[in-house]
């Protein structure tokens, strides 16, 4: 406050908002009701993605609650237009919650908020976050490198499909993350109605996928060289049968 020369005192009046966290402590919220608080985040991301903006510092302490359940998505000072000329990662976001491309400093967009809201769906649920570490450098490392372990290990009444939503949105790679918030919150409304159903695409991984590759072509061998043995036999039968 302050004189205005006149007698009059001058007040900024501001609306009080709650952080995330202590907004979950004081309501005592369930699952499917941080699954709700999800989809209200990702409806903020999903204006974002509209007007191609990417925040890049998506996490708890940017997220506020009104006393009327409100969220509100907060400080956009490192976000971005999302162009081609714009996207590298000169400002980096928080590193507990910061994509694999942004800790290594590279190309970045909505796929990178979409990890860290992963992340903070995943801190949400099970009060901690995946990766944590002596210093920076060696968390970053870890958001590179380590898989994260799935929310369900760490507590033990997570509904499958929102332990899957948080895996798929946590991928390293970005073409195996949701490719945008509207399929993220799709995914998230559908969980609401039938959380315990596994109903969520994970694309394999590179191992996984590698050696389904493998059994299918062992599986094609086997039935090809079956046929050539039964073709064989067929014609030797033929061969009989004309002495």
């Amino acid at each position: 406050k302050k004189e205005d020369g006149y007698g009059w005192k001058i007040y900024i009046r501001m609306e009080l908002l709650t952080g995330l966290f202590k907004h979950i402590k004081q309501v005592d919220v369930s699952n499917l009701d941080i699954v709700q608080l999800g989809i209200d985040i990702c409806k903020a991301l999903e204006v974002c993605q509209q007007y191609h903006i990417i925040h890049r510092d998506i996490k708890p302490q940017n997220i506020l609650v009104s006393d009327s359940g409100t969220i509100k998505v907060t400080d956009f000072g490192i976000a971005k237009a999302a162009s081609s000329n714009t996207i590298t990662a000169n400002a980096m976001g928080s590193v507990h919650y910061i994509s694999p491309e942004q800790a290594r400093g590279g190309y970045s967009d909505e796929k990178s908020d979409i990890y860290s809201f992963g992340i903070t769906l995943y801190e949400m649920l099970t009060g901690t976050v995946p990766f944590d570490g002596d210093s920076t450098v060696s968390v970053a490392v870890q958001h590179i490198q380590d898989e994260i372990l799935p929310p369900s290990h760490v507590v033990n009444d997570i509904p499958i499909s929102v332990d899957q939503i948080v895996m798929k949105c946590t991928q390293k790679k970005t073409d195996r993350r949701y490719q945008s918030a509207t399929e993220l919150i799709a995914d998230l409304k559908k969980s609401l109605v039938m959380p315990d159903v596994n109903f969520v695409k994970l694309a394999p991984s590179y191992e996984t996928a590698r050696q389904q590759s493998l059994q299918e072509d062992l599986i094609d061998r086997r039935q090809a060289a079956s046929t050539g043995m039964s073709s064989q036999y067929q014609n030797s039968q033929n061969d009989e049968d004309f002495d």
